[in-house]
């Protein structure tokens, strides 16, 4: 009892100090603004420019301090909500370590560990809901944050709006969650970071049913994309991932193939915006190498297939006939100087190259 006291009698002699210096400040400004007023009345005095310049930026020292005091007296209140909060987290008294840590961040609105105990102790009670927010915040004030960032991620599972075990149910529920149609292009500034969020786990069901599905990977890219504009850059790792996904899946599974899926090519131009303004200039580098080779694939195969080898891309294609039932083209190769006629992505001989 005795301890307890002591601390009172100390917390009332910090109360007299605060108080105590408090006064002085204002009563110290309050005398230099009667002070100023009566030179200004009183202007012809000598020497005035210099002394109100003077007292002037005395003033200027003195309200510095006196805001300097303030915020220190704000941070030292919140240090102290926040540690009573952490006590009385550990005693298992939820209630008032909520309220503690909600006073500390009152008084320290950038008070990055009373959001997080906070959201701990939502989610020690099992306010999922109220964690989410929360979590979101850590992250705004420490994009680093890595258990905010996990405990965020956790906080959405549920994908009750598809049911049966075709990964493409889940694969539209999600674009119905970010009202997207047709459009390949998601506008994550006009989404709320619920929605985004919301979404997750219908493209991860569908990758769990299908893990070829590319469309589910690229939703899952554009998503965390968008996320790391808006909550935390740590999202970017997982958006490169998932387009990587993409591309590999396509190439793995149809490498001769000459038409792909529209996300396929989307996903490569989303990931050179990626790298660019990180400087990642190799992985760049290397990516515009991997998308030339793949797309010189299926020509390279056609010709090998009829006896000719060491062609790629061609420099041009000339469409000669279109229709329902036959494609004609002619492949030219203005380097090697050859052009090839093609039907149906047949080679059926050579031409003259003009």
């Amino acid at each position: 009892m005795s301890k307890n006291i002591k601390k009172v009698r100390k917390k009332f002699k910090q109360i007299k100090i605060i108080e105590q210096i408090s006064t002085k400040i204002v009563n110290c400004l309050i005398i230099i603004f009667e002070e100023v007023k009566s030179m200004i009345i009183n202007c012809e005095i000598a020497g005035f420019q210099k002394k109100i310049k003077k007292i002037a930026k005395t003033g200027i020292i003195l309200f510095i301090l006196f805001l300097v005091y303030f915020g220190y007296s704000n941070a030292q209140d919140a240090q102290t909500h926040y540690q009573n909060g952490y006590q009385y987290f550990s005693q298992g008294d939820y209630q008032k370590a909520e309220e503690n840590y909600k006073k500390a961040i009152e008084l320290d609105p950038n008070f990055e560990n009373a959001y997080y105990w906070l959201g701990k102790t939502y989610r020690q009670t099992g306010q999922y809901d109220k964690t989410i927010p929360i979590w979101i915040e850590v992250l705004k004030i420490n994009p680093r944050n890595p258990y905010a960032f996990r405990y965020l991620n956790e906080s959405f599972r549920d994908t009750s709006r598809a049911a049966g075990g075709e990964a493409n149910k889940y694969v539209v529920e999600g674009l119905k969650i970010l009202e997207v149609n047709e459009n390949i292009f998601l506008n994550g500034n006009s989404m709320s970071n619920n929605s985004l969020l919301s979404a997750i786990p219908y493209f991860k069901k569908a990758i769990d049913l299908e893990d070829k599905t590319i469309d589910a990977h690229y939703w899952l890219g554009e998503i965390y994309q968008a996320l790391s504009k808006k909550i935390s850059w740590q999202y970017t790792s997982l958006a490169i991932a998932s387009f990587e996904k993409v591309i590999s899946t396509e190439e793995s599974n149809n490498p001769f193939a000459f038409i792909r899926p529209s996300v396929y090519w989307q996903a490569y131009q989303e990931l050179m915006g990626i790298f660019q303004p990180l400087g990642l200039n190799e992985r760049k580098d290397n990516l515009l190498k991997q998308l030339q080779t793949a797309k010189a694939m299926p020509y390279e195969h056609v010709l090998n297939n009829a006896g000719y080898d060491n062609f790629g891309y061609p420099d041009s294609i000339d469409i000669i006939k279109e229709n329902s039932k036959e494609l004609m083209e002619i492949w030219k190769y203005d380097e090697e100087n050859r052009a090839f006629r093609v039907v149906n992505k047949e080679v059926v001989g050579e031409e003259p190259l003009e």
